[in-house]
């Protein structure tokens, strides 16, 4: 049975992101796998928080969760509790999940992030604390830090984070894989600040199906230092032309307009699907981009 949302601003959408089948695109290429996409762009709040967050599938989630959470074990209420948050890129979706969820919220943002990116935040109801920008995001987790001791009532997600169990943070995707997927693919374009919740998150799901294999996908371009590979079972490296040329043909045959990671990941996936020991299997691609940031690229 379908779940039906009363409005596109309900958090729970933030749980449950599109399942899509690339039915086209698999009778484009005569694929003999089930290609399936989760389009984790497509959580209510429509920002670009999570293009280079990976596997970790949608902030917002994690976030829902860890409230959830310290709701139900009453560590927090609406009534006399202030969040103080540090932010970075991740600021708006931060801000509009709280929001929604009725919370006042303090936000640190180093003073280098664009006053597009502040104005959004305010605009959610959200007080900003402007911190040096020569500080980068450490600065602002330390005044956040002076703040929490500073305001009455005041916490951070961060105190509950490691009560709520993995599968709350991640929801239905790893239900999902868990029981249905062979072959998990996805972006390995990610900062080291987050290869410790990638690793946690991985482990996770292998050990709740230790048949599952993960692929990690790298952008030839990618200019990260990256050392982890975390649990990936293998790495595969794509063009940058190829992942644009996957981008247009998606775009073609299922009218779902990408970026060029997720134009990576879905092209890695397809390579994976036609090896013919893979046949038959069910392959699932992370796309954590949006299609706005394909304006003003070569890809539109």
């Amino acid at each position: 049975m379908s779940t039906f949302y009363s409005k596109l601003t309900d958090v729970e959408l933030a749980k449950h992101t599109p399942l899509l089948r690339l039915s086209s695109y698999m009778k484009m290429y005569e694929l003999q796998t089930d290609l399936l996409v989760k389009v984790d762009a497509f959580n209510p709040s429509d920002k670009d928080s999570f293009s280079k967050r990976t596997i970790i599938p949608n902030f917002d989630r994690i976030v829902v969760a860890i409230i959830e959470h310290a709701e139900k074990e009453g560590l927090i209420d609406r009534r006399n509790t202030v969040l103080i948050e540090p932010c970075y890129k991740s600021g708006v979706g931060l801000a509009w999940i709280i929001q929604r969820k009725g919370y006042r919220l303090v936000m640190t943002v180093p003073d280098t992030v664009s006053k597009k990116h502040i104005s959004l935040i305010r605009a959610l109801d959200a007080i900003v604390v402007l911190t040096p920008g020569e500080k980068g995001i450490e600065g602002s987790i330390e005044k956040a830090k002076q703040l929490k001791n500073e305001i009455p009532g005041a916490v951070t997600l961060e105190q509950y984070a490691d009560k709520v169990t993995e599968i709350q943070k991640t929801g239905d995707i790893w239900e999902y894989a868990c029981l249905n997927v062979n072959i998990l693919v996805a972006s390995a374009d990610t900062g080291t600040i987050f290869q410790n919740q990638l690793n946690n998150l991985l482990s996770f799901l292998k050990e709740r199906n230790p048949e599952i294999k993960v692929v990690s996908v790298r952008l030839e371009s990618n200019t990260y230092d990256d050392e982890s590979g975390y649990c990936a079972d293998m790495t595969l490296e794509v063009k940058n032309e190829d992942a644009e040329e996957t981008v247009g043909e998606v775009a073609i045959a299922e009218g779902l307009i990408i970026d060029v990671l997720s134009g990576a990941v879905i092209c890695a996936a397809r390579r994976i699907s036609q090896d013919e020991d893979n046949f038959e299997k069910t392959i699932l691609a992370v796309l954590p981009d949006i299609s706005k940031r394909c304006a003003g690229t070569t890809l539109l």
